[in-house]
């Protein structure tokens, strides 16, 4: 990764942090999904700079690329430009040259989910949703305990109109792995640079 550009979230007393989380988040997510090649992958990845330090995600985005071009294609400040009062981009600039560590942000997609099951029990024995959901209560308290563990964002999907939580591990690396990304910014196996 060679340029990166910041996106300093502006949280205060009337405008929450994760509610600004929410839609940088969703925003950056879209236009990655207009940037994504036939895979389904794409040549931006996120970072967290502050991970866990403030807010759980702390209070900036991070994008990296290996080509300035592909910061520019991403029109930050015309896609975030309904929440430039609560945001400050920077410019795009290189990465510096003593980088000693790395890090692959992923996502942790946790295998019980109660309302998915529940919408899939439902479906599956002609039963209600609420019905099937009283089936997966045991699943809530489970998952209770897994949320507080990791930071993540809410996000709305377009996709299935309902809500979702995104939640992100960070690993530490001493050695860079160029791959690409997720829609979400996100990999199992590339790294970005932690500085």
């Amino acid at each position: 990764m060679k340029y990166y550009i910041d996106i300093k979230l502006l949280g205060d007393t009337e405008i929450s942090l994760g509610f600004i989380w929410q839609k940088v988040y969703a925003q950056m997510h879209l236009a990655l999904v207009e940037q994504k090649n036939s895979e389904g992958l794409c040549r931006v990845g996120f970072a967290f700079p502050h991970y866990k330090e403030l807010f759980p995600l702390g209070d900036t985005l991070r994008l990296f690329s290996y080509a300035k071009e592909d910061l520019e294609l991403l029109r930050v400040e015309e896609i975030l430009k309904n929440l430039l009062d609560y945001v400050k981009i920077d410019e795009i600039k290189e990465v510096p040259n003593d980088v000693k560590n790395y890090a692959t942000f992923s996502r942790k997609q946790f295998k019980y989910n109660s309302e998915r099951l529940a919408r899939r029990q439902a479906k599956r024995k002609g039963i209600s949703f609420e019905e099937a959901l009283k089936n997966y209560e045991e699943f809530d308290e489970e998952k209770k305990k897994t949320d507080n563990k990791l930071p993540y964002v809410n996000i709305d999907s377009l996709s299935s109109q309902n809500k979702m939580k995104i939640f992100i591990v960070k690993e530490i690396s001493k050695e860079p792995k160029e791959g690409l990304f997720s829609t979400y910014g996100l990999s199992k196996t590339s790294t970005v640079p932690c500085f």
